[in-house]
């Protein structure tokens, strides 16, 4: 997740309302893909199904401008251009229909597009990677909005394997491969790699990279990663531990997609990124990672950095001293945390570093016993909010605290 999270945002589809009152579904929204690969271009067909929204004109949907959108389609669509939203400074497309869509109890869009693989992938490295970038998820205003999927896959490239989410059911029918998620969730996800092994590191951990990588690198991946899901899960992890663990080593190297990212209980990175501070950082986001990330993406990134700083400190003390010494540089003239908003200006030192480096400084004045009673408290009632991470620090500890860091978050 880290700075690539950033970097998904400015392709992340949002569907959002026009109108504030927004009547929640029981059930949740649904979208069906049909995906053709030709070559290096993939045609996409998809309907979204959502109850979601009542008493409005317009929805907006935000789409990779790069991609080559055919037709949106939609009962009573009048028109569609694209715009932006206050507060969020991305090319959206504007959907006007002809009075409120409150005819039915279901709205359905429609639309197809394509995507050139040679552009928006890595076909030189033999990888394939679609996923929040690179696809349409709507969703209601937030970046958790969750729906269930099904799509079909036809012509999928037959020297590649398929990976997606781990609770996604994959099954062969005839000519298609089809990828059903009953679990709700916020994206598709769908990566490929050509000439790609599963390795066994131990009965929870599996990796699955290129054949081409030996069994020593797959081997200290796996102690990496198996010593930092056992330090979490004694730390924090009691109300909700890490059983078993997927480690998807992509076909690119760092400087190609210098980044990685979590989902849940599987991690996508690479070979190069083999050291402790990287692995870590991304395990550790299977517990933070439910923030709102345009308003207090702090709450995501640098819960993960300090974190990762507990895996350093026990596992690579000189990289822990060295990694910090650089953060602290980097965030000399960072802007207040409380200030760091996704699309705030130079917002990323301080969300992602600054934010982390309060929290040791907590730590410190706390105690390190109390620090991880109040962060596996958070863990286990869910909190993923500021104010709410203040009150709990005020009911663990006393006013003093809370003030003591509500200040350094305004620093």
């Amino acid at each position: 997740m880290c700075a690539s999270y950033a970097n998904l945002i400015s392709f992340l589809i949002i569907l959002v309302g026009q109108s504030s009152s927004i009547i929640w579904a029981q059930n949740p929204d649904h979208l069906s893909m049909h995906m053709d690969f030709r070559d290096t271009m993939v045609y996409i067909e998809a309907s979204y199904r959502s109850t979601s929204m009542v008493d409005r004109d317009s929805v907006y949907f935000l789409l990779n401008p790069e991609y080559e959108l055919d037709t949106i389609q939609s009962t009573g669509l009048k028109s569609y251009g694209i715009t932006q939203k206050e507060g969020i400074p991305l090319p959206f497309y504007r959907l006007e229909f002809n009075g409120n869509i409150n005819d039915t109890e279901v709205l359905e869009v429609a639309f197809t597009y394509r995507i050139n693989l040679r552009q928006q992938n890595h076909m030189q490295s033999h990888w394939i990677e679609l996923n929040a970038d690179k696809l349409w998820f709507p969703n209601l205003g937030s970046f958790n909005n969750l729906l269930t999927y099904d799509v079909s896959i036809v012509n999928f490239p037959k020297t590649y394997r398929l990976i997606t989410h781990t609770d996604a059911q994959v099954t062969q029918e005839k000519d298609q491969l089809i990828i059903r998620k009953d679990t709700p969730w916020y994206e598709v996800l769908l990566l490929a790699g050509r000439a790609m092994k599963e390795w066994t590191y131990d009965q929870d951990i599996t990796m699955i990279g290129s054949e081409e990588i030996a069994d020593s690198t797959f081997r200290s991946i796996g102690e990496k990663v198996r010593h930092s899901i056992d330090k979490l899960n004694r730390y924090f992890g009691m109300s909700d531990p890490i059983t078993s663990f997927v480690v998807v080593l992509r076909n690119t190297d760092r400087k190609e997609l210098g980044f990685q990212f979590n989902r849940r209980n599987m991690i996508i990175t690479g070979t190069d990124f083999n050291d402790y501070g990287n692995l870590s950082h991304e395990i550790v986001h299977y517990w933070w990672s439910k923030a709102d990330f345009i308003r207090e993406p702090w709450m995501n990134e640098s819960f993960a950095n300090f974190s990762m700083y507990l895996v350093l400190r026990e596992f690579d003390s000189a990289d822990y001293e060295r990694i910090l010494a650089n953060n602290r540089k980097l965030t000399q003239h960072a802007i207040p945390v409380a200030q760091a908003s996704l699309f705030a200006p130079d917002a990323y030192p301080a969300y992602y570093h600054k934010g982390a480096l309060h929290l040791l400084s907590l730590e410190e004045k706390i105690g390190g016993t109390t620090m991880k009673q109040l962060l596996s408290t958070c863990v286990k009632k869910n909190i993923h909010t500021t104010e709410n991470f203040l009150v709990g620090l005020e009911r663990l500890t006393n006013a003093e605290d809370r003030q003591f860091f509500e200040d350094l978050l305004n620093l």
